[in-house]
Protein backbone atom coordinates (compact mmCIF):
# COMPACT_ATOMS: atom_id res chain seq x y z
CA UNK A 1 0.00 0.00 0.00
CA UNK A 2 1.11 3.20 -0.92
CA UNK A 3 0.65 6.02 1.65
CA UNK A 4 2.29 9.87 2.09
CA UNK A 5 3.58 11.41 -0.85
CA UNK A 6 3.30 9.58 -4.36
CA UNK A 7 4.83 10.96 -7.42
CA UNK A 8 3.48 9.11 -10.57
CA UNK A 9 3.92 9.81 -14.15
CA UNK A 10 1.27 9.70 -16.69
CA UNK A 11 -0.39 11.12 -19.84
CA UNK A 12 -3.48 14.13 -20.30
CA UNK A 13 -4.79 15.05 -22.59
CA UNK A 14 -4.90 18.82 -23.28
CA UNK A 15 -6.80 21.01 -26.23
CA UNK A 16 -3.75 22.74 -28.61
CA UNK A 17 -5.96 25.56 -28.90
CA UNK A 18 -7.90 26.41 -25.24
CA UNK A 19 -5.87 24.22 -22.67
CA UNK A 20 -9.10 22.46 -21.80
CA UNK A 21 -7.90 18.44 -20.59
CA UNK A 22 -10.32 15.97 -21.61
CA UNK A 23 -12.90 14.46 -18.99
CA UNK A 24 -15.60 12.38 -19.28
CA UNK A 25 -16.82 14.05 -16.07
CA UNK A 26 -16.83 17.38 -14.89
CA UNK A 27 -13.95 16.47 -12.24
CA UNK A 28 -10.57 15.78 -13.29
CA UNK A 29 -9.37 14.40 -16.73
CA UNK A 30 -8.40 11.20 -17.41
CA UNK A 31 -4.71 9.24 -16.99
CA UNK A 32 -3.20 7.66 -19.65
CA UNK A 33 0.30 5.52 -18.49
CA UNK A 34 1.70 6.32 -22.62
CA UNK A 35 1.00 9.09 -25.15
CA UNK A 36 0.03 5.90 -27.78
CA UNK A 37 -2.39 4.71 -24.83
CA UNK A 38 -4.11 8.61 -24.68
CA UNK A 39 -3.81 8.68 -28.63
CA UNK A 40 -5.52 5.52 -29.00
CA UNK A 41 -7.94 6.21 -26.79
CA UNK A 42 -8.85 9.88 -28.43
CA UNK A 43 -8.97 8.25 -31.60
CA UNK A 44 -11.40 5.84 -30.66
CA UNK A 45 -13.71 7.68 -28.15
CA UNK A 46 -12.55 11.59 -28.75
CA UNK A 47 -15.58 11.71 -31.46
CA UNK A 48 -18.38 11.01 -29.49
CA UNK A 49 -18.29 13.95 -27.54
CA UNK A 50 -16.72 16.54 -30.20
CA UNK A 51 -12.59 16.06 -29.60
CA UNK A 52 -10.65 15.44 -32.21
CA UNK A 53 -6.71 14.43 -32.93
CA UNK A 54 -6.10 14.98 -36.39
CA UNK A 55 -2.37 13.17 -35.88
CA UNK A 56 -0.45 16.37 -34.59
CA UNK A 57 -2.90 17.71 -32.76
CA UNK A 58 -5.45 18.12 -30.07
CA UNK A 59 -9.05 19.88 -30.52
CA UNK A 60 -11.77 20.55 -27.92
CA UNK A 61 -15.41 20.23 -29.17
CA UNK A 62 -15.24 23.73 -28.49
CA UNK A 63 -12.39 24.93 -30.82
CA UNK A 64 -13.68 22.53 -33.45
CA UNK A 65 -17.23 24.24 -33.42
CA UNK A 66 -15.27 27.86 -33.27
CA UNK A 67 -12.81 26.53 -36.31
CA UNK A 68 -15.83 25.11 -37.91
CA UNK A 69 -17.58 28.73 -37.65
CA UNK A 70 -14.54 30.69 -38.43
CA UNK A 71 -13.96 28.38 -42.05
CA UNK A 72 -18.20 28.41 -42.65
CA UNK A 73 -19.64 31.00 -40.60
CA UNK A 74 -21.95 31.03 -37.88
CA UNK A 75 -25.29 29.17 -38.04
CA UNK A 76 -28.21 31.46 -36.52
CA UNK A 77 -31.93 29.66 -35.96
CA UNK A 78 -34.80 30.96 -37.95
CA UNK A 79 -36.34 33.86 -36.81
CA UNK A 80 -39.46 33.04 -34.76
CA UNK A 81 -42.51 35.11 -33.95
CA UNK A 82 -43.25 35.71 -30.24
CA UNK A 83 -46.28 36.64 -28.78
CA UNK A 84 -46.53 40.33 -27.77
CA UNK A 85 -45.10 41.33 -24.15
CA UNK A 86 -42.40 38.02 -24.41
CA UNK A 87 -38.73 38.60 -24.98
CA UNK A 88 -37.22 36.94 -27.67
CA UNK A 89 -34.16 34.80 -27.39
CA UNK A 90 -31.13 36.03 -28.00
CA UNK A 91 -29.58 34.94 -31.65
CA UNK A 92 -27.19 32.27 -30.65
CA UNK A 93 -24.83 30.52 -33.31
CA UNK A 94 -26.29 27.04 -33.10
CA UNK A 95 -22.83 25.21 -34.06
CA UNK A 96 -20.21 27.58 -31.27
CA UNK A 97 -22.59 29.21 -29.09
CA UNK A 98 -21.84 32.62 -29.21
CA UNK A 99 -24.20 35.49 -29.21
CA UNK A 100 -24.65 37.44 -31.98
CA UNK A 101 -23.32 40.36 -30.18
CA UNK A 102 -20.19 38.86 -29.51
CA UNK A 103 -19.33 38.01 -32.78
CA UNK A 104 -17.06 40.77 -33.75
CA UNK A 105 -16.62 40.14 -37.53
CA UNK A 106 -20.33 41.20 -37.64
Amino acid sequence: MNTGFLVQAHVVIVCDGCGDRYSETDSAGLCFTSVNQAIAYITRRGAGNGWMYDGDKVWCDGCVASARCIDHGHVFPEFRRRLRGSRPDPEICSVCGISITEIEEI
